[in-house]
């Protein structure tokens, strides 16, 4: 039965002021709340998505060095598809599961938490979210550590809330770093003071190359997606130069938009739409076999560059120099361009959650994202395939 009006209105208000409530009380008894004896257990919590999680997955093998006796256990975002990434590594993990934190039955999350205990708990993320902390203090643990943070989502109430239950706040470096450089941080915090973050590593032993690129003309929301237009004349361009078949991938979700962007190539003949066909596992494979990939700044082009496969991505300015490009610690290099408008107010979101002064698109796309033209996109497509065919003789 749907609830009256005013009742829908006053739900999300409601949920607001409980969240409140809950992050005030386990905070501030977060460390009355600890285990009698040792479990020999730690808990990391990685409720980001999934991009996040790859970029991540640079340093997460330190943890097991780190914590060579302890049983690692991994908790992650239910609605993200992160689970099965976790459940292809169990020579980094042993344990994995998977909680609400988004719809309105988080509430009950937190009685879950009460029942677990740990000798420690990691919160990793940089921009943390209000409600997985609450759920780092309602269980009991020995010590918790997390990275200092942008405090993106975290209002100033919020903010000083969480900090005071943690026993150890690392602290990060002022300024717009990729998260990679936030990884290095957290893990030289953790104690490995000589630590140096490289690029993430997803590949496979391939050395027979499909005859095929792939493209991910779709994203986790409108704001991040390319005109299908647009797409359409760089794939057909791509194809034309390169005479490589073109798969375009996604989400079940993203069927009907991979269909309209075949809809207005030339070459339509040579597209195969894999949307909801692949496993993150067979997209990895998938992207190995690849010569190259093209796509929006989304976790299967985060997956792309791990699989060190030439990659083109096209940003928006509002968090460029966060996620892409990619920088890291060690001297390592990586086959990716990134495409942006290059706008004035370029990292705008990157640290602050803040709203674009500019119009959305017709689709609801940011204006930094529609601003890119096809021209410029093809610049950085030519510099990928010029490096493909140097690198492929």
């Amino acid at each position: 039965m749907r609830l009256p009006k005013v009742l829908r209105r006053l739900k999300p208000l409601v949920a607001h002021q409980l969240e409140m409530f809950l992050l005030w009380y386990y905070s501030a008894t977060a460390k009355q709340r600890r285990p009698k004896h040792e479990t020999g257990r730690i808990l990391l919590a990685r409720t980001d998505g999934l991009g996040d999680f790859i970029i991540w997955l640079s340093c997460a093998q330190k943890f097991r060095e780190l914590y060579p006796d302890k049983k690692i256990v991994v908790m992650l975002d239910s609605i993200k598809p992160t689970l099965e990434l976790v459940q292809e590594m169990p020579q980094w993990f042993d344990e994995v599961f998977n909680i609400d934190i988004h719809n309105y039955t988080r509430f009950f999350e937190f009685r879950k938490m009460q029942k677990m205990e740990f000798d420690l708990l990691i919160q990793p993320a940089y921009s943390r979210v209000a409600f997985t902390d609450i759920l780092v203090f309602a269980c009991k643990a020995g010590k918790r550590i997390t990275l200092d943070t942008n405090a993106k989502f975290l209002s100033r109430t919020q903010l000083k809330w969480t900090n005071r239950g943690y026993d150890q706040i690392i602290p990060a470096s002022s300024g717009i770093k990729h998260e990679l450089i936030r990884c290095g941080e957290l893990i030289r915090g953790l104690g490995d003071e000589s630590f140096q973050v490289g690029f993430p590593d997803l590949r496979e032993d391939n050395s027979n190359k499909g005859h095929y690129f792939v493209g991910f003309p779709a994203a986790s929301g409108p704001t991040k997606i390319w005109e299908p237009e647009k797409y359409a004349r760089v794939l057909d361009a791509i194809i034309e130069k390169s005479g490589w078949d073109c798969i375009l991938s996604g989400g079940q979700a993203d069927s009907v938009l991979i269909e309209e962007v075949i809809s207005n190539m030339k070459h339509a003949e040579t597209v195969k739409n894999y949307a909801g066909c692949c496993s993150l596992a067979q997209t990895i494979h998938l992207l190995n076999g690849s010569r190259m990939a093209i796509g929006n700044d989304t976790g299967a082009m985060h997956m792309a560059v791990a699989c060190r496969l030439p990659s083109v991505v096209l940003m928006g300015d509002n968090e460029l120099g966060r996620f892409f490009p990619y920088t890291c610690e060690k001297d390592e290099k990586l086959p990716l361009w990134v495409v942006d408008a290059n706008l004035e107010c370029k990292g705008c979101n990157a640290m602050k959650d803040v709203p674009c002064k500019y119009p959305f698109g017709e689709r609801g796309t940011y204006y930094c994202i529609a601003s890119i033209t096809v021209e410029k996109c093809m610049e950085a497509v030519n510099q990928c395939l010029e490096w493909v065919r140097k690198n492929e003789r």
